[in-house]
């Protein structure tokens, strides 16, 4: 029986995207670089502010420029992080009905830690999560399966009570890293191909898919 779920922030429980991208491409602008569209974003984001930032400076990386574009992230996104960003369909509802269920869920992200509670609190006022965590300093980010580990040695749950929620390969890598069985969602970021091809156990493309699986088949 599944009694932990943890999920994936963006691309799983919210959609960031265009803020995220706005963000950047602000920090990319400042130095005169190319800035992209919002889409492109989709293949970009999921493996931490640093890799971000050096992948949409391309040729033009340096580390003085990425420090300051990293500075100019953060202060823009700070204020705007919530300016586009909603929760996909039906979430709400879900994580509704686990709480009534007796589950727990958690957060885990490769976004700045700062940023997780300013969303969630934005996207899902009502509901509590066990932890929400996003990138931490001394903590090594997804896919390595060091805050999985750590949550699951928080909660005295056996492994096999736990589950893992994302939408990308890095999500799929991470949990299975960790011994953790992981459910891809297809509404999100990188879709379907991707995580069939990182080889997550399931697959589901509604809440209602991820509720039930968890449920039924956890």
């Amino acid at each position: 029986m599944i009694k932990l779920i943890a999920f994936d922030l963006d691309g799983t429980l919210a959609d960031t995207l265009a803020d995220l991208a706005h963000a950047v491409n602000h920090a990319l602008a400042a130095q005169d670089l190319p800035t992209y569209p919002v889409d492109d974003y989709r293949h970009f984001v999921g493996n931490g502010i640093d890799n971000l930032i050096r992948v949409t400076m391309a040729d033009a990386y340096t580390p003085d420029g990425a420090a300051r574009a990293k500075a100019d992230f953060q202060s823009y996104y700070a204020a705007h992080c919530r300016d586009c960003t909603v929760a996909y369909d039906g979430l709400s509802e879900m994580l509704r009905k686990l709480a009534e269920n007796g589950c727990k869920t958690a957060v885990i992200s490769n976004k700045p830690n700062a940023f997780v509670p300013e969303i969630l609190t934005k996207l899902y006022p009502d509901h509590s999560f066990f932890v929400a965590w996003g990138q931490r300093e001394g903590v090594a980010r997804k896919p390595a399966p060091d805050a999985l580990l750590e949550l699951v040695a928080l909660s005295g749950y056996d492994k096999s009570e736990i589950l893992y929620v994302g939408d990308s390969n890095v999500d799929v890598h991470f949990a299975h890293s960790a011994g953790i069985r992981v459910v891809g969602v297809s509404w999100g970021f990188r879709g379907a191909e991707e995580l069939r091809e990182a080889g997550a156990d399931v697959i589901v493309d509604s809440a209602e898919e991820l509720y039930n699986e968890i449920t039924e088949n956890g």
